[in-house]
């Protein structure tokens, strides 16, 4: 397995190495240093491959060129790791093109997970404290990306495809995907038969018992998309004066990147808790809503915990998965502002519809035979 290296990614594979592991594979996962724990912990032997994925352009061709000037030399890289191992399989993440390069050239049967919403957005709400774009002049990107293209068919006799392949190699070709959730979540017939739903391949989160007192309302907007003040201001004036406990992670660790903490966030009323970093399986356990940017891995585990959801998506497949939730009637999308946060927890706990349609989908997850689809989907990549 071939890892990007951003947590949620790593965090998903993970949860496929480990199923493989229990079925009686062996895996070896390539991933950073810091992701180690996380990929041995799962079974899989780990491997070093650390590639500094760029983080921030000003266009789309900006953010394409960059890939571009990287992909040669992780293309060579990769190719010598893998041929030293004796593989069978090689499964890579949707954003990593190199792998798909050196597993077609190495002649290796792929998959391709993807640990995103299957439908996105491109829209992204922008944080002031976003790494500076790189801007990159129109037609010098077209000509290094055309030149880049031109050696890798040279070279390896790999034909690209088109500049959306070289972000997500799960769209536009013909690849099987693995997606991390469910037909029913995602809606029937909103996938061509590319896209194999293997389930979150979480574990059970049950629901502590509710003995009496307030109900809490947990709020977390994940790991990578949690720098704006905004989004946790808006959810602490919001729950101020209502008969609510509140706890707020800030998603900050050793694999977050949000850079804000409970300081910068002012005095805080008394029925609210902010921390650095939360267990939210515990938390979504005895939680009675989720506040959440609806991020696919948050999403699931709220599901699982039967915990409906206010979502405030913030890029990407955040938002289509945000209105799905809503389609689904486990919860509802807000806009950002104090009282459209109050708004929706006023509605939840006065209405118990999304409640129950939140635990409905749990016992469709639970009931759902995630490592039997992972077993088959496997088994067809090495019969082919």
């Amino acid at each position: 397995m071939v890892n990007v290296p951003f947590f949620s990614h790593v965090a998903a594979a993970a949860r496929v190495s480990r199923v493989l592991v229990e079925q009686g594979h062996e895996v070896i996962s390539w991933g950073p240093e810091r992701f180690r724990t996380t990929i041995e912990s799962s079974g899989a032997a780990f491997r070093l491959h650390a590639p500094e994925m760029p983080l921030a352009a000003t266009t789309h061709l900006a953010f394409i060129t960059l890939l571009a000037d990287m992909l040669e030399q992780q293309t060579e890289e990769l190719i010598d790791q893998l041929f030293d191992e004796d593989l069978d399989l090689l499964i890579h993440d949707s954003q990593v093109p190199w792998a798909r390069i050196a597993g077609d050239y190495l002649g290796l049967p792929r998959l391709i997970t993807n640990p995103m919403y299957p439908i996105s957005d491109t829209h992204r709400i922008a944080s002031p404290d976003d790494p500076v774009g790189v801007s990159v002049d129109r037609e010098e990107g077209i000509r290094r990306v055309e030149a880049c293209w031109m050696r890798v068919g040279s070279r390896w006799g790999i034909e690209l495809g088109s500049w959306a392949t070289m972000v997500h190699s799960s769209y536009g070709r013909r690849e099987t995907v693995m997606a991390f959730t469910t037909e029913e979540v995602v809606g029937a017939g909103m996938l061509d038969d590319r896209w194999r739903f293997i389930g979150p391949l979480m574990d059970d989160i049950p629901p502590a018992p509710r003995n009496g007192g307030r109900p809490l309302v947990y709020a977390c907007f994940g790991t990578s998309f949690n720098r704006r003040p905004e989004q946790f201001t808006s959810v602490i004036e919001g729950v101020a004066d209502l008969p609510v406990d509140a706890v707020i992670s800030m998603g900050r660790g050793p694999m977050g990147y949000g850079r804000l903490s409970a300081d910068d966030l002012g005095a805080l009323p008394p029925n609210v808790v902010v921390q650095d970093y939360a267990d939210n399986r515990e938390l979504l356990r005895r939680a009675s809503i989720h506040i959440t940017h609806a991020g696919c891995n948050s999403t699931h585990e709220s599901l699982l915990a039967g915990v409906p959801m206010l979502c405030l998506p913030q890029a990407y497949d955040q938002f289509p998965l945000a209105w799905r939730i809503a389609g689904l009637g486990a919860g509802s999308v807000l806009e950002e502002s104090p009282e459209s946060v109050r708004q929706g927890v006023l509605w939840l706990l006065e209405d118990d519809g999304p409640t129950r349609r939140a635990q409905q989908l749990r016992e469709m997850l639970l009931s759902f035979d995630g490592p039997g689809n992972v077993a088959t989907v496997v088994q067809e990549a090495l019969d082919r």
